[in-house]
């Protein structure tokens, strides 16, 4: 075999610039600490931005002006402003739900469960026997009806294997590492020293053990910074695996490493990765059949969960009309579902689901607005009328302007009638601040690309994080959350690092897979990409590469935070590490999955929505 190469970013070319991103899912949580003012608003201040909206939203307007219509809409054929994006081909099907398989399967599901957690917490299981059983339930994507049992068990683990798990094969240490710090366990890597030759590099017997080098790769993405022993066992088990690939004669292992070499583990979205791990499980001679079919039920039944969520969505973005009143803002609404659903897919996440979803309609609605239509005037206005939030001075607005800033409005209105009732009025009030932030930073991008400043790429970094869009996110989310109580908005608003560093991934990421679209057409070259090209002296293909390194030094930083910020409970701090999960996934490969769904991002909204598993 050829020796393995010495580094891991340098030598990607441009199709797996992403490819090095790595990503923590699990972690174990308590309570907040370290928050002692409950708020920077006053009272007056929250009902400045309550209220918003007492009155039906208007979304025409009643006069024209030069780029609108008597109706209020804007007028394509006059002004060009058609979007340049390709339809979407969702709406024309039909996510219908079925209320039979909702029964059917669900009272299947229910007996299968008691079976499966009866496996879990067995006292005759041995230690490698339960972390097999709890890795293959988190991949099948059924271990959240068993969360008590499952952090009771790695506890037990974590505890036994400190002890006398020092003589563990390589499979094994590596699956003990990556489920402890998953569940919030700070494992040192220095266990995997003594897997290293004299010559202080990984001895080369492992390399036919293809179990023992998958494990360690799929453990090596949830390093800190620092640990250079999980880079150089990336960077090895990478170059083995793919080299043995071919040669994998057991087609339940060879699929394993076909699909980790293309989605790390930690990387992908989970409900996504175990649609695809159902079918590579059943490959598995070993298989357990009780696992396969609740994993086959248990997806079905969320898929069809997903269907009713995706129909309500599509029929209030049809009753918006925006695509007739606003045609030149992508019409996306089932790929904004998509990162919904990977904040969190568990059931009871409903309402969160769709605020996600109809918060990234919200920011495309503000992004498009900004980048195709307004003009340099019009941009000074629209974020100090956002700032005020009040519809009295819309008339300040163009056409357009006024139907996007009252379709923004008109969101947080529906959302602060439903969390009142559940008496968390905080709620609405810290995410429009969010939405005004994101507005302030949108408009200062338009500066730079208007030509009115030019930026550096310090300017870049320090916008980064808000105009990642993660502020926005999060904050809808929670208010979906009837657990996220106002110690939670409070968290988000003082900007934790966590969220800062998805935030900056989320920057990166969209900055290579959008780059070639925003140079299209001439205009002044003013992306983070560029100006990092003309501060440093760098070819784009050295930019890029740079880039990637960005990105990996935020995912040790997540990492790390993850593991150490003991202080968030977990149903905070998941959908902050799925968020950046999804954007790896949205933007893979240096595509813009969002914009151009075709590139891959189709295939998945196929298999999570509309293709049933056969039981």
């Amino acid at each position: 075999m050829a020796a393995a190469p010495t580094s891991s970013v340098h030598q990607c070319g441009k199709k797996d610039i992403l490819r090095l991103l790595p990503v923590n899912v699990y972690g174990r949580r308590s309570s907040f600490c370290g928050i002692e003012k409950k708020s920077e608003y006053s009272k007056s201040q929250q009902q400045m931005y309550r209220g918003l909206c007492l009155r039906p939203m208007a979304m025409a307007a009643t006069t024209a002006d030069l780029d609108g219509r008597e109706d209020g809409t804007v007028n394509p054929t006059t002004t060009g402003l058609k979007s340049h994006h390709r339809p979407s081909k969702w709406r024309a099907i039909s996510f219908s739900f079925d209320n039979q398989v909702q029964e059917r399967y669900g009272e299947a599901v229910e007996v299968l469960k008691e079976d499966v957690r009866a496996m879990i917490i067995a006292k005759d299981g041995k230690p490698r026997e339960q972390m097999i059983l709890i890795d293959t339930l988190e991949r099948l994507g059924v271990a959240y009806h068993f969360k008590h049992e499952i952090e009771e068990q790695i506890e037990q683990i974590f505890k036994s294997h400190a002890k006398d798990g020092s003589d563990s094969d390589l499979f094994t240490t590596a699956l003990y590492f990556r489920l402890c710090r998953q569940h919030g366990y700070d494992i040192n890597s220095g266990i995997f020293g003594r897997f290293k030759g004299k010559d202080g590099k990984f001895e080369k017997a492992l390399t036919s053990d293809i179990n023992g080098l998958l494990s360690l790769y799929e453990a090596s993405y949830l390093r800190y910074h620092g640990e250079d022993i999980l880079e150089e066992a990336t960077v090895f088990t990478t170059h083995y695996l793919n080299e043995a690939k071919p040669q994998i004669l057991d087609p339940y292992l060879q699929a394993k490493v076909t699909r980790a070499l293309k989605q790390p583990l930690h990387r992908g979205v989970e409900k996504l990765e175990s649609r695809y791990y159902i079918s590579i499980y059943e490959k598995n001679e070993s298989r357990n059949e009780l696992l396969l079919k609740l994993a086959k039920l248990d997806f079905n039944i969320l898929q069809n969960l997903y269907k009713q969520e995706l129909s309500e969505l599509f029929k209030w973005w049809k009753e918006l009309d925006l695509t007739t009143k606003l045609p030149y803002v992508r019409d996306r609404v089932a790929e904004c579902f998509f990162w919904g659903m990977s904040a969190n897919f568990e059931p009871e996440y409903s309402f969160s689901r769709v605020a996600v979803a109809k918060a990234i309609v919200m920011i495309t609605v503000l992004n498009d607005t900004y980048e195709n239509v307004s003009t340099l005037k019009e941009l000074e206005i629209f974020p100090e009328i956002v700032q005020r939030w009040d519809t009295k001075d819309n008339d300040q607005l163009p056409t357009y302007m006024k139907i996007a800033y009252e379709f923004l409005m008109s969101v947080y209105e529906d959302h602060d009638s439903r969390v009142s009732k559940q008496g968390r009025s905080y709620a609405v009030p810290y995410a429009i601040k969010t939405m005004i932030q994101l507005a302030k930073a949108y408009h200062m991008k338009a500066k730079w690309y208007t030509g009115e400043e030019i930026p550096t790429f310090q300017d870049h970094e320090s916008n980064g994080a808000v105009l990642s869009t993660i502020y926005v996110l999060l904050s809808s989310y929670y208010i979906g959350t009837e657990s996220a109580l106002e110690e939670t908005f409070v968290w988000l608003i003082n900007r934790p690092n966590i969220v800062d560093a998805v935030g900056l991934l989320g920057r990166y990421v969209n900055d290579i897979g959008t780059y070639e679209r925003e140079c299209e057409g001439g205009q002044q070259s003013t992306t983070a990409i560029d100006c990092y090209m003309r501060e440093n002296g760098a070819s784009k293909e050295e930019t890029l590469h740079k880039f990637v390194e960005f990105s990996e030094g935020t995912w040790m930083t997540i990492n790390k935070e993850w593991v150490t910020a003991s202080c968030v409970p977990r149903d905070i701090m998941k959908p902050v590490l799925n968020i950046g999960r999804v954007g790896d996934t949205t933007y893979k490969s240096g595509t813009d999955g969002y914009s151009s769904p075709e590139s891959g991002l189709e295939q998945d909204i196929f298999a999570l929505f509309l293709n049933p598993i056969d039981i």
